[in-house]
């Protein structure tokens, strides 16, 4: 049977439009993940919530060195009470919109066909800031370590799955929140060293770099990928936590 957890990972608000939409069994489903002690949360009762520096296992390591949403990855793999019970995880944006439906559907789906994995945004190479060799580079030195199978010509010609957002069956999360702690400090040092020149186009963060991988590892797990019904409000998306880090280093 179907149970499923759909993460808001949060800086700062988790808005009630955002599951208003939502009819109070399907909310139950979903929860506020507040990260940032020290930020300010306007949180809807809407939701349930989870703050992260509440949790058993807790290393802010991820705020600190802006992995960001990307923390609740390995954070999820270290504390198995937030997934006990599930068979599929879900970690979105807290500025998502959800649909009419839209968690029902996705319970509908996967009891036909639990095997697969839901997304929001899908991206093309010219937003990879990778070369093709990069990529080629970065699927060679993940390929052993998540043990999956990486069709570089597949990512570079169809696409990634983009901004953190999926849905899928709970191994697939926790594969990759372990392979982040066995990796971290070496997925690091490629940006410090600038591995494979791969900041030489772009100067990548531990946020954006682990997006990429993230988003490449699941168009690479031999599942199905789809498109869920729920929506990301990018018109009014903005990186909070990097507005508070201008607002200090301009005084």
């Amino acid at each position: 049977m179907t149970k499923l957890k759909i993460f808001l990972v949060s800086y700062d608000s988790c808005e009630q439009k955002a599951v208003v939409a939502l009819t109070k069994e399907e909310c139950s489903n979903v929860y506020c993940y507040a990260v940032g002690k020290s930020k300010l949360k306007m949180i809807t009762a809407k939701v349930k919530r989870i703050n992260e520096w509440e949790l058993p296992w807790h290393d802010n390591r991820y705020q600190f060195l802006q992995y960001y949403e990307y923390g609740t990855l390995p954070h999820l793999y270290k504390n198995p009470k937030l997934t006990e019970g599930l068979t599929h995880v879900g970690m979105l944006h807290n500025d998502v919109l959800f649909h009419e439906n839209s968690v029902n559907d996705i319970y509908e789906k996967l009891e036909k066909n639990p095997n697969q994995i839901f997304y929001i945004v899908k991206r093309k190479n010219d937003v990879l800031y990778f070369s093709k060799y990069q990529l080629s580079e970065i699927a060679n030195w993940m390929e052993p370590k998540l043990n999956i199978t990486i069709d570089v010509e597949k990512i570079w010609n169809d696409g990634w799955v983009s901004e953190s957002m999926a849905l899928a069956p709970k191994e697939i999360f926790m594969r990759f929140g372990k392979f982040l702690l066995d990796n971290q400090f070496e997925m690091e040092a490629m940006l410090s060293t600038n591995k494979w020149g791969l900041m030489d186009k772009v100067k990548h963060r531990n946020c954006g770099f682990t997006e990429r991988m993230w988003g490449i590892y699941l168009m690479s797990c031999g599942m199905s990928v789809e498109k869920m019904n729920i929506d990301h409000d990018h018109a009014n998306y903005v990186h909070a936590h990097l507005e508070d880090k201008k607002k200090f280093l301009n005084g």
